[in-house]
């Protein structure tokens, strides 16, 4: 199997989907652990999702200035204090946000403080711990999503507004 390293800068299609790499840059292979993670936008026709690893608040305030927007965000470091900062979240503008963490996770996250930052920044959010493994497909026009734990698959319009919004 080759192994593709990629940083910030990099741009590649995958599966008809455009892929810009936003995080790390190369300078930050040496910083913390975490600001090494991987951060890519995702985007397919109307649909877009901004992937981010462990990325924390350093990595998000350069990552806000590279054009995030995106529908969906896959949300930082399990929800984690150092993660999901005000001005990314202003930037990405996400409708919907997934928080992949084990129940009862060791370091409590996801932390109420960043729970409190999507709920005044309106977005719908799903958690793992909650959920069970969440799925969202993005077909170009919609998104669809459903989750193990009993969530039906639910789709709506890339363009359209979320129902009570």
């Amino acid at each position: 199997m080759r192994v593709v390293r990629h940083q910030a800068g990099d741009e590649f299609d995958f599966g008809g989907a455009e892929v810009r790499v936003l995080a790390p840059k190369a300078a930050d292979l040496a910083a913390r652990r975490n600001d090494e993670s991987l951060v890519m936008k995702l985007a397919y026709g109307k649909t877009s999702a901004l992937l981010e690893g462990d990325a924390e608040n350093r990595s998000e305030r350069q990552i806000a200035d590279e054009q995030p927007e995106a529908n969906l965000l896959k949300v930082a470091h399990h929800g984690s204090a150092t993660s999901t900062i005000p001005l990314l979240l202003d930037r990405v503008h996400p409708r919907f946000t997934v928080i992949s963490v084990g129940a009862r996770h060791t370091y409590g996250h996801p932390r109420e403080e960043v729970l409190a930052r999507l709920g005044k920044a309106h977005v719908l959010t799903y958690r793992t711990d909650l959920e069970g493994a969440v799925t969202f497909v993005l077909d170009g026009k919609r998104y669809a999503w459903s989750s193990s734990g009993g969530s039906p698959l639910i789709s709506i319009s890339a363009v359209s507004s979320l129902p009570g919004a």
